[in-house]
Parts: C-alpha cells; sequence; structure tokens
C-alpha cells in the first residue's frame, strides 16, 4: 500500500504539547507503525511554515534529520517519500519551500490555506473548535480588510517551483465550487479532502483526482464536521485512499469499502496501491506484476483485516 498523506510523525516527535521527542526514535516508532498497518511506501506530510503552530517551524528540519539517519542506518521497513504541505498564508514560504525543494525524496506538493480570508465561515468553526475567543475570532477576521494578501502569489509562485521540478501538487480542504476554479486556474489537478459534498462534485467535473482520508471512511464521519467519505464513495467521489492521522485507516477502509459498498476487494485495494503509484509516477510498484518492486502483505480478517507480513523489494520487513 501507498499512503500518500500522513502527519502521523508529527505526533512521534511531539507527543504531548511541549514534549519534544528524539528524532532518530520518533522516525523508527513512526516507520513500525506504519509497516505494521500495512504501508509499504509512505509519503511523510510535513508543514511548510506554521498554520497557526509556530512550534512546526522547529519541528520540520527535526523530523527531516530523524527520517535521514533512519535512512543511512539502514533502520527503515518503508519506503519514506516527502509530501510538503505549504501555508499559503505565511509571507517568507517560498524562502522556506526553497530549502527543501530540490530534495530527491520530494514527490508531492499541497498548498493550504485555512485562514479568514478564503473561508471566514471555517475559519471560525475551526478555530471555535481550538476554544479560541469569539473575540480573537472576529478580530482576525475584521483584520483581513487592512492585511496584505500574500497568498496569491505564493500559490503562483508555488505552481511555477512545482512544475520546474516534475512535483505533484494539490488544493486541500476545498469548501465550494469557487475554490474548484480556483486551483484550477493555478493548473491544480488534483483535490485533497475536498470538505464539503459541493466541492467534490466540482473536482470530478474538473477532472481532478480526488484524495480522501481513511479515517473518516471508517468512522462513517469526519471528526470536523466535513462531509462523509462514505458519502463522497456512494457517490464515486474518491480516487486515492490516504491514511491522514491513523495509519491503520486505510486496510480497514478498504474492508469496509469491500463489503459496505459496489467495489470488489480488488477495486478498493487499487485506491491505495495502483491509484496513488500511477497518480504519483511510481511506475514500479502499485501491483503484482513481474518486474515491479514486490511489496507485498499478507492479510487476514480477524473481525477486520489483520496483518500479519510485510515484504518490501521481496524482502520480509514485518
Amino acid at each position: 500500500m501507498i499512503d500518500v498523506h500522513t502527519d502521523h510523525l508529527e505526533k512521534q516527535i511531539l507527543p504531548r504539547a511541549g514534549m519534544s521527542w528524539d528524532p532518530l526514535g520518533a522516525a523508527i516508532a513512526h516507520d513500525i507503525q506504519l509497516c505494521a498497518a500495512g504501508t509499504t511506501t509512505v509519503f511523510d506530510s510535513l508543514i511548510v511554515g506554521a498554520m497557526g503552530n509556530p512550534e512546526r517551524r522547529r519541528l520540520l528540519p527535526l523530523m527531516l534529520q530523524g527520517l535521514g539517519e533512519a535512512r543511512r542506518h539502514g533502520l527503515l521497513r518503508a519506503d519514506h517519500l516527502l509530501h510538503l504541505r505549504c501555508d499559503a498564508r505565511e509571507r517568507d514560504l517560498i524562502d522556506l519551500f526553497l530549502s527543501y525543494a530540490d530534495r530527491p525524496d520530494l514527490r508531492f506538493v499541497t498548498i493550504m490555506d485555512d485562514g479568514p480570508r478564503r473561508d471566514p465561515k471555517r475559519f471560525r468553526h475551526l478555530e471555535r473548535r481550538k476554544n479560541t475567543p469569539e473575540a480573537e475570532i472576529e478580530t482576525a477576521i475584521a483584520a483581513v480588510a487592512t492585511t496584505e494578501d500574500c497568498t496569491e502569489d505564493n500559490r503562483r509562485c508555488l505552481v511555477a517551483h512545482c512544475r520546474a521540478r516534475g512535483v505533484p501538487f494539490a488544493s486541500h480542504d476545498d469548501t465550494t465550487v469557487a475554490h474548484i476554479a480556483e486551483a484550477v486556474g493555478y493548473g491544480l489537478s488534483i483535490s485533497e479532502f475536498p470538505i464539503t459534498l459541493e466541492a467534490a462534485k466540482a473536482a470530478r467535473a474538473a477532472g481532478m483526482t480526488i484524495i480522501v482520508g481513511g479515517p473518516n471512511l471508517v468512522a462513517g464521519r469526519s471528526h470536523t464536521g466535513n462531509v462523509s467519505v462514505r458519502e463522497l464513495a456512494q457517490e464515486g467521489l474518491m480516487d486515492i485512499l490516504c491514511s491522514d492521522y491513523i495509519p491503520a485507516s486505510i486496510l480497514r477502509g478498504i474492508w469496509h469499502l469491500a463489503s459496505q459498498s459496489d467495489l470488489s476487494l480488488p477495486e478498493a485495494v487499487a485506491l491505495a496501491s495502483e491509484r496513488p503509484a500511477q497518480t504519483f509516477g511510481l511506475f514500479d510498484r502499485g501491483e503484482i506484476a513481474v518486474g515491479k518492486r514486490a511489496d507485498l502483505i499478507r492479510v487476514a480478517d480477524r473481525a477486520g483485516p489483520v496483518v500479519r507480513a510485510v515484504w518490501t523489494t521481496g524482502s520480509q520487513v514485518l
């Protein structure tokens, strides 16, 4: 399985607020949990910028350091690639991005914007979940009128840099038809986590690849009130299934689709194997075929899927 979006490493290096963990130890723990969940290729989804949490700026180089050290010592079971989630609101975003843009493991870039300018209603919802005082929320929304907007320039520059390097790029948390139209206008062909049925339908009409999260699918609902992935599945509005923040959710999601939807088990498996391989140019994997990497998992059904063994490039790693 190929997991194109997981922020699970953040939970290993910062298990509690204010408590950082050893970068190498965090990388090893992250890797083995992914492997035990059946993932053989992972896109480690790391934030460039703050996304409202300044600590993330400090953690990004530490997480990459831990992964690099683990790779040098041959301690990684899965194949780790890099997915940069770029906060379009950061004024120095492009300088930050260019620090990592030429890494050989960079395979995916997502342009994110959860700010009050793009979607005040969603901004209020997210901030209320954080227990932000109403006065602070409204002050932030009001400040938009007098604050210079850097998001448009950042989007344009990110797209240009990604195109120059042949790196696929995506929009994120699209809510409206207008958001999809904006993404298409910038040349984006992937919609990651559309959060309304309206946006997902618009993404399909625009020919975009739609990435959805396993936790939402397994639980039957979003933890933030977004559209249910089960509803998107019924409408045929999903192309790739990722783990988002629970590594085991991909396999659980596959099992759900195979038993509760019109998809066969091979069709459900393809959402986390063949489809992501084709979308991101990983043509040496994603299916069982002569000449491929021989990344395989053996799964038992014990009231749900249980990973019993894992092979990468033909060698058993679990």
